[in-house]
This record gives C-alpha cells, sequence and structure tokens, in this order.
C-alpha cells in the first residue's frame, strides 16, 4: 500500500506574494507551532507538579491529624489507665456502689472522647478473629485444655489504642494455649 502524497496547498494570495514571502511565513508558523509545543508542554509539566502538591500536602495533613490525634491520646491514656487499673483491684468490688459507678462512668468517658476523635480501644479479640500480635503484647500465657480457646485473650491487663489501622500502644494481655491433656 502506498503512502498519501500529501500536497502543498496555498492561498491564492500567498501564491502571488512571491517564494521570498511565502518562505518567511512558513518560518514564523514553524515558529508558532514550536512556541505553542513548549507552552503547551510547560502547561502540562505545571499541571503535573500542581497535582503531585496536593497529593504531598493531602499526606501531610494527615499525618499531623494523626500526629495531633496520637499526642491528644499520649496525653489522656495515664487517665485511662488510672480508671481501668481501678475497676481491677480487689478493693473496687468492697467500695462503695457510688465509687464504682463514678469510676466506671469516669473509665466510659474517656473511652467515648477517644472514639470521637477516630480512635478505637482495644480490650479483646473479636470472635472468629485470630489473634493480631501487632495489636497485642502477651504478658502472659494461660493453659487450656479446650481447643476453641487456644490464641484468645484470657484477661486484658492494660487496653491498646489504635487510631485506624495504626496501632498506638498494643493491649497487655494473657493468653490461652490450647495443650492436649494427656
Amino acid at each position: 500500500m502506498s503512502e498519501p502524497i500529501e500536497e502543498e496547498i496555498i492561498a491564492e494570495e500567498e501564491a502571488e506574494m512571491g517564494p521570498a514571502a511565502i518562505a518567511r511565513l512558513r518560518e514564523k508558523l514553524a515558529t508558532c507551532v514550536k512556541e505553542k509545543q513548549e507552552y503547551l508542554e510547560g502547561w502540562q509539566r505545571s499541571r503535573a507538579d500542581f497535582a503531585n502538591l496536593k497529593k504531598e500536602e493531602s499526606a501531610n495533613q494527615t499525618y499531623k491529624e494523626e500526629r495531633i490525634k496520637a499526642q491528644f491520646a499520649e496525653a489522656i491514656l495515664p487517665a485511662l489507665d488510672a480508671a481501668w487499673f481501678a475497676q481491677k483491684g480487689e478493693w473496687f468490688a468492697a467500695a462503695p456502689e457510688q465509687l464504682q459507678t463514678g469510676v466506671r462512668h469516669i473509665s466510659s468517658e474517656l473511652g467515648r472522647s477517644l472514639e470521637g476523635f477516630g480512635m478505637t480501644l482495644i480490650t479483646g479479640v473479636p470472635p472468629d478473629e485470630k489473634l493480631d500480635f501487632a495489636k497485642f503484647e502477651i504478658i502472659r500465657e494461660v493453659s487450656t485444655d479446650d481447643e476453641k480457646k487456644d490464641q484468645t485473650v484470657e484477661e486484658v491487663f492494660r487496653p491498646g489504642l489504635a487510631i485506624g489501622d495504626h496501632v498506638i500502644r498494643p493491649a497487655q494481655v494473657s493468653v490461652c494455649v490450647y495443650k492436649k491433656a494427656g
């Protein structure tokens, strides 16, 4: 298949201007086409740079927000721990009902405050979910002869905290470990 022949179409006015004028016009046109391409490429680079800047700024903003949340959590965790440990003490069961209610309320409000900022307290493993070692620090293993309890949280010593999928502090727990009787 032969390539189509490109015919040069010259306007009637150009033909009358003479070859020197036509050459100048063609040169000017070539310069304009070259400049247009340079401007287009510069605009495309600027557009890509701007899109990249927006992505980077968004990522920086997300990081700053998570860092502020983490700082807030680190400031509030000692109060949450105190309320948590207070409920674990033997004296708590013997304490007056009003005191128990007050401590539970404080603990609950601290937890809700953290959740209001998109944080989650890590206090156990949901049913049918494997123990995630990024979320839990195993302090003690407890033997069990019930295979269904294998790798389940037996007791939470200190709750953990996460922002989304990012664990700020793992929960300290004891875990059941299945051992065949025999």
